[in-house]
């Protein structure tokens, strides 16, 4: 399957050059949104936190191979890793900029602008990653049985999903610091480790595996005290994860778990 990417010229600028606080006044046009998201990111703490989300994506698909469409491939990070393993690797994202600088730095890669909640998904695909996306889009119902239906037959489904209530967050909130849903906050759906659950079993598909990501910084103690953390959000994700990622089938999958 082929996605058409729109046009780009050498003269469009793939990196952002500055940081804008300003909140664009096209607020309501999803892709000027994502686009400024994309330009107001502390580069460094997010490419951190991908790194060690990828290396969890890697080991639930075990070398999987075939087809991957990565929904929400941002600066295309995730999705060139894996076309550098061999999948044939289709990335899609809401932002322009984005899709601009995924061309520009990983050229393997078939990437285009989409919108998940107003525009199909052509072909199906062995493999799905939706990796923190559905917080941020406001029928997640929907989008995420539109991308079980781009499954093929055996195909998996990778979510990862923000704990947005999280100890830290609780005590945040307990001391009047409430630093989410504010005018930028993308994130539109504040979601726990239990609402994940209550989606999936609506969307009709089934956890086959699932990993967390601590609320340490990876950067605290050069990652040691994020490693030393994780048994903790494993165990108790409510309090201690900040994000679960979950490997997904559909309810009718051959390897369906029973409960």
């Amino acid at each position: 399957m082929e996605y058409r990417a729109e046009q780009v010229t050498k003269s469009q600028e793939v990196v952002p050059q500055k940081r804008s606080d300003v909140v664009p006044a096209s607020h309501i046009d999803k892709r000027a949104a994502f686009d400024h998201y994309w330009e107001t990111r502390h580069l460094p703490s997010v490419d951190l936190r991908t790194r060690l989300r990828i290396a969890i994506v890697e080991s639930m698909l075990a070398g999987k191979g075939g087809t991957l469409l990565d929904v929400g491939c941002g600066r295309g990070s995730v999705a060139a890793h894996f076309a550098e393993l061999g999948y044939n690797v289709t990335g899609v994202d809401i932002s322009p900029l984005a899709v601009r600088w995924t061309e520009r730095q990983h050229p393997m890669i078939k990437a285009a602008v989409l919108d998940l909640e107003s525009e199909p998904i052509t072909g199906t695909f062995d493999t799905i990653l939706c990796l923190e996306v559905l917080q941020q889009v406001r029928t997640p119902v929907d989008v995420l049985g539109k991308l079980r239906d781009a499954l093929t037959p055996g195909g998996c489904l990778i979510v990862s999903l923000p704990n947005e209530f999280h100890l830290a967050r609780r005590l945040n909130i307990l001391l009047g610091r409430v630093n989410f849903g504010g005018i930028e906050d993308t994130h539109i759906k504040l979601y726990t480790p239990r609402e994940h659950r209550r989606l999936f079993d609506v969307c009709g598909l089934t956890i086959q595996s699932m990993n967390v990501q601590s609320i340490v910084p990876p950067r605290w103690a050069g990652g040691s005290l994020y490693r030393t953390s994780a048994p903790l959000a494993r165990a108790l994700p409510g309090l201690f994860a900040l994000s679960c990622v979950y490997f997904l089938t559909p309810n009718d999958h051959p390897g369906r778990t029973t409960d």
